[in-house]
């Protein structure tokens, strides 16, 4: 007769078994919302990436602090959604705009239906990961993305790349921002890439247009080519945009004219597919709406917002223009079907279209930004214009004191209830109280909302030879974190005074300058001058820390980049590199890595070879 054994099970068996089902549905959790967490902390630990940012299963970014927003920090941030703003301003210094719609069969005068653009607030604009559009989004505020660890505040060249030359043009230029991204897991397997790439869920791709007519492609850890280079056959001066919905397509102008087959110059714009790696759109020609239709090129970085390019030109105008984007994951194809081509355009007056002496120049170069429905932009006239984006309409116009193709920086005062946008101009008016050949050029600080000026600064500047124009170039910075009392600015042509041994400014030499304003008053809290060469038209770059501490990265004509610990106060110098060639370009950063090229010049003129450069700050 058997006789049946009863087991008695501790409480730790059931520990152990509940330990273990839980184990198992995580990890199966985990295998269907397709994570692979060791990539992700290799990543992580290489860029410096926010775990939450790409480790969410939903794919939604908790920012790039380490530390949990209190709920008063929080509600500070959406104060902007709350809160009803309403643009004020009316005066526009006598300058008047028009519209006009139209397509390849038909051209039509018209008031165009509400467009319907408006954003909440920045955030809104995407949720990809890394710097896609100049100044990475509708602010145009910041060229990093995510923080970096900075230790030893050195920099070290992790690789370089040779680029070429078209006629007279080499290398990257003015603006010439890479674009930095790291694909979404399901849109990856769609790309162009090499096969490498597309199992490679933890790589970041640098996108870069150059001016011997071709985009390149890298790895940003490594160096290697992602891609075969896509040539478009003429001058990339500009930075181009990404989707901002993530869909794999590319946005990118020409920054010259050249011959079509009639014989006409002309200026094209290009979308590009990115899965074929084609063109899969263009426009451009000669476009005589607008009054400067001679020259149409576009060096100006568009925003995408609701499907919709916003898109201005050289010409004086900007192309709103319906893309009608379908993409199919699951296919691998994307296209586009392109709708009318709303066309906003301005006039004012003292305003010419060929002979800028004297008088103000019809064009955009900078980027516009956007805040809800009302996009700002800085024209080679010298004014800033506040336009609505449902209806088209010139709302106020703000005058700058000079041509301004720095791009207008946009900064939100959630505690304050509005909004602020920082101007930057260049120098070509000889001022009567300085030496011949010297003049100003002048930073603004603007209530967005009303048009009035909060205070404004003027630097001494060369006037220039009419083909090339000092002054600040560059797009201001304004500083956040351990820095947020400060607007950071980049100059080229300063004024460096000559002093006798009397103590008396006798004259001016030239140089580049660097200046920290006070953002309250336009007080200089500190200036960094440079002789010769050694000037700026490449934008600041700020690299912030978890803690808020702030590394400026300011890349010179003479071809130096500098890396300077901006939170001290005295603006101590921390590293600096010489890369042997001029850089007119804006890098940009992920982590701790930035991305910069240069031109086909030496500092003194000569020609040299033209790279791309990675650079770690450690």
């Amino acid at each position: 007769m058997s006789r049946k054994t009863r087991r008695t099970f501790q409480p730790r068996f059931f520990l152990f078994l509940a330990l273990s089902v839980a184990l198992v549905v995580g990890l199966v959790l985990l295998s269907s919302a397709g994570v692979d967490y060791l990539q992700e902390r290799k990543l992580q630990s290489e860029l410096n990436l926010p775990v939450a940012a790409s480790a969410s299963p939903e794919g939604e970014a908790t920012g790039v602090g380490t530390e949990p927003e209190t709920a008063a920090v929080v509600k500070k941030r959406r104060l902007s959604m709350e809160t009803p703003y309403t643009v004020t301003g009316a005066d526009k210094d006598g300058m008047e705009s028009s519209v006009r719609i139209n397509n390849e069969d038909k051209v039509r005068d018209a008031s165009p239906r509400e467009l319907g653009l408006s954003l909440i607030n920045k955030d809104a604009y995407t949720d990809m990961t890394g710097v896609i559009t100049f100044g990475s989004g509708p602010y145009r505020d910041s060229f990093a993305f995510g923080t970096a660890t900075v230790t030893l505040k050195t920099m070290q060249e992790t690789w370089q790349s040779i680029v070429g030359k078209l006629g007279d043009y080499a290398g990257t230029s003015w603006t010439g921002q890479p674009l930095l991204v790291k694909w979404k897991a399901d849109v990856l397997p769609t790309l162009g890439v090499n096969d490498v790439y597309k199992a490679t869920e933890d790589f970041i791709e640098v996108i870069y247009p150059c001016a011997d007519g071709n985009i390149y492609f890298f790895d940003l850890l490594t160096g290697g080519q992602t891609r075969n280079p896509i040539n478009v056959g003429i001058s990339l001066f500009g930075t181009p945009s990404l989707d901002p919905d993530g869909r794999p397509m590319l946005y990118v102008g020409s920054g010259l004219m050249k011959k079509n087959a009639r014989g006409t110059e002309v200026s094209y714009y290009y979308a590009i597919n990115l899965i074929t790696n084609q063109v899969e759109y263009e426009f451009g020609g000669r476009d005589y709406f607008a009054y400067r239709s001679k020259w149409n090129a576009f060096d100006s970085s568009p925003l995408i917002i609701n499907d919709t390019l916003i898109q201005p030109s050289e010409g004086g105008i900007i192309y709103f223009i319906t893309l009608r984007t379908k993409y199919d994951p699951e296919q691998g194809t994307i296209s586009i079907n392109p709708g009318d081509r709303v066309k906003y355009r301005y006039t004012g007056p003292n305003y010419n279209a060929n002979d800028n002496s004297g008088k103000r120049w019809y064009g955009f170069e900078s980027s516009c930004a956007v805040f809800r429905n009302y996009l700002f932009i800085t024209d080679n006239g010298g004014h800033l214009q506040c336009i609505d984006t449902d209806t088209l309409k010139l709302l106020y116009a703000v005058d700058l004191g000079g041509d301004t193709d720095a791009s207008p920086v946009l900064e939100e005062d959630g505690a304050a209830g509005t909004l602020f946008v920082y101007t930057a101009s260049q120098t070509n008016v000889q001022a009567q109280d300085l030496p011949t050949g010297w003049g100003y050029a002048t930073l603004k600080k603007i209530n967005a909302l009303t048009g009035e000026t909060v205070w404004s600064k003027d630097r001494i500047s060369y006037v220039g030879n009419g083909s090339y124009k000092s002054g600040c170039r560059a797009t201001p910075h304004v500083g956040r974190g351990n820095i947020s009392n400060l607007l950071i600015c980049a100059f080229s042509g300063a004024g460096i005074p000559v002093v006798d041994e009397g103590g008396t400014v006798s004259g001016y030499s030239y140089g580049g300058r660097l200046v920290a304003f006070d953002k309250r008053d336009g007080t200089v809290i500190w200036s960094i001058e440079t002789e010769g060469s050694a000037d700026y038209v490449s934008s600041p770059l700020v690299m912030y820390t978890d803690r808020g501490d702030a590394y400026l990265v300011a890349c010179d004509r003479s071809g130096k980049v500098n890396l300077y610990d901006a939170s001290t106060g005295g603006m101590a110098l921390c590293s600096s590199l010489d890369l042997g060639a001029r850089i007119d370009s804006t890098p940009a950063a992920f982590g701790n890595y930035f991305v910069v090229g240069t031109t086909g010049k030496a500092p003194d003129g000569t020609e040299t070879t033209p790279k791309i450069f990675c650079i770690k700050v450690e």
